[in-house]
This record gives C-alpha cells, structure tokens and sequence, in this order.
C-alpha cells in the first residue's frame, strides 16, 4: 500500500492517507491505556477497511491533492465493494 495515497473516509467525512487509516484502527477501541489515544469512534465501526487494504478505494497521490485534486467519494452500496466489505466480516 503506497503510503502517499489520499481518499475520502466516509465515517470520518475527510480525507484522509491511507497510512493514517491504517495508524488509526491500531489504536485500542474504548478507553486506552495512559499515553496511548483511544481509536476514533467513527473508527470502531467503520467498515472501509477492507476497501483500503485492497486498494479499492479511489485515491489520488498526495502531491495531486496537495495540487487540488481530489479523489471521488467510494460508492459503498456497489456490488463488488459490497462482496468485499461482506467477506471481511464473515471472516
């Protein structure tokens, strides 16, 4: 995973890199330990992950979206998206 990627976090409704996403579901949910920041609530059920793991999330590089691109927004309802959001709780 190119870690200079952005896309559009649908729970968090920002853009995000995909480095951060994957920094962020590695915090403990709930309360955290002394020191440590406890995961984002919109991370606790957010069920992108697999999208951006795969890479199935549109992204563009960051230096395009430092330029002012942005990626479009990932249609979570899409068949193929659906089949694999689907897999990922089942496993």
């Amino acid at each position: 995973m190119n870690k200079d990627h952005m896309f559009y976090c649908i729970p968090q409704q920002a853009y995000m890199r995909t480095t951060n996403c994957t920094n962020l579901r590695k915090r403990p949910a709930g309360k955290a330990p002394a020191g440590a920041q406890p995961m984002l609530r919109a991370c606790e059920k957010c069920t992108m992950y697999p999208l951006v793991d795969s890479q199935k999330v549109p992204t563009v590089s960051l230096d395009a979206y430092l330029g002012g691109s942005k990626p479009k927004v990932a249609n979570l309802q899409a068949a193929a998206n659906r089949k694999i959001i689907q897999a990922s709780i089942a496993d």
